[in-house]
């Protein structure tokens, strides 16, 4: 690959039926990933703006995007602890996928936070996934719309969610987020900040 393709996006595979798999910025064709002691924030299959970086250091996972004229909410006050632009919403990757984030700061503490609006389902219990860090559960068979109805939402427009989980760094400087099927349909994310812990 040449320098100039490091850290594109690239389809490697799409076969009729069956999820795309995708490969995308990783770091891995330098011998030390760019530092990133002060964290990242990606725009899940997204271009990035405001912020945050393109889509990257993630593998796996399908690209979309919110129809035009969905009526949504992402910044609902009741879920969403730390609002993020209302663009960076508008795209994410649901099926399987795993983001390993390196260049952190070995040993430092950081906070995860995690961005879901499900513009696809209504209900709750439509879409149930596991979510893990480094390995372990912190969400298991999480539901982002009945979460929002939990905290108010009414179910007919798509309303934002944030999680946040506490994350002490690897001594090689890497933290791994993984999402996963769960009791229901396949996993989605719309963005992820990874930030030094106050």
């Amino acid at each position: 690959m040449s320098s100039k393709a490091v850290g594109r996006r690239r389809l490697l595979t799409l076969t009729a039926g069956v999820s795309a798999a995708l490969f995308f910025a990783t770091g891995a064709a330098h011998a030390d990933p760019p530092p990133l002691a002060d964290g990242v924030s990606i725009d899940v299959g997204g271009n990035g703006g405001s912020g945050f970086v393109a889509d990257s250091y993630g593998t796996g996972g399908i690209p979309d995007t919110i129809p035009v004229g969905k009526p949504s909410l992402p910044n609902f006050g009741n879920t969403v602890a730390h609002p993020i632009p209302a663009e960076i919403w508008d795209t994410s990757r649901f099926t399987d996928s795993t983001y390993t984030v390196p260049g952190l700061t070995p040993g430092a503490a950081y906070q995860v936070r995690l961005y879901f609006l499900d513009w696809h389902w209504t209900h709750a219990g439509q879409r149930a996934f596991d979510v893990s860090i480094d390995g372990t559960p912190v969400l298991t068979d999480f539901d982002i719309t009945g979460t929002a109805v939990e905290h108010g939402a009414d179910g007919q427009e798509a309303f934002g969610v944030e999680r946040d989980f506490p994350v002490t760094v690897a001594a090689n400087g890497t933290t791994t987020i993984s999402f996963t099927r769960g009791s229901a349909d396949q996993a989605q994310i719309n963005a992820i900040v990874i930030t030094p812990a106050a």
